[in-house]
């Protein structure tokens, strides 16, 4: 389950919170969590990647990014990780689409943002990720050619060969021998290239 949302300005300004638990947070106190773990994943990558799952004990932490907004979420462990991702990246597609001229010009004053109603269901009232989801599939041939012209990481490769539609994510992580977090990143990744379904 979904406990928290946050819709955050870049900044690292709260702009709209959902709370779905019993879990309390102060919502600037996780806006400058984020703003800070983001600017950190930048120096560490050179500029190149970003953290997008945390974990913290029973629960984690995840977030996507759009040029004006930044939308992270508190979830339970065991929800599916590759499902939340991909409703944070829809959120932030009906967001932008809403609110971009004024978030292009906002000037840090915080303004009511009327997006509640739809955020629950985008978020399935906070039980996004409770559902299984399919087993990702290659929506076409992988060459390796691919890896050597910098398209894609050969760890993303070795992940996009086991989308077979028959492998879970978590089948998938133990076949290629990385951490369950680091392969739905990376079939995040894949999904936003379109490569696997």
């Amino acid at each position: 389950m979904l406990h928290v949302v946050y819709l955050m300005h870049p900044s690292g300004v709260c702009l709209l919170d959902q709370k779905f638990g019993e879990l309390e947070l102060d919502s600037t106190l996780v806006a400058g969590f984020f703003s800070a773990i983001r600017e950190f994943a930048r120096m560490v990558s050179k500029g190149k990647g970003e953290a997008r799952i945390v974990e913290m004990g029973e629960f984690y932490i995840t977030y996507a990014a759009g040029d004006y907004i930044v939308v992270a979420a508190v979830v339970d462990r065991d929800d599916n990780r590759l499902q939340v991702l991909q409703a944070l990246d829809k959120v932030i597609d009906r967001f932008s689409d809403q609110y971009e001229e004024t978030l292009k010009t906002w000037d840090g004053k915080l303004v009511f943002f009327s997006f509640t109603p739809e955020l629950n269901q985008l978020l399935n009232n906070g039980f996004i990720g409770k559902n299984d989801v399919p087993a990702p599939k290659l929506k076409r041939g992988l060459p390796r050619l691919m890896v050597k012209l910098g398209q894609i990481s050969e760890q993303e490769y070795n992940v996009a060969k086991q989308c077979d539609g028959k492998h879970s994510p978590r089948e998938i992580a133990q076949i290629v021998g990385l951490p369950q977090d680091d392969v739905d990143v990376l079939l995040y990744k894949l999904v936003k290239l379109d490569l696997i379904k």
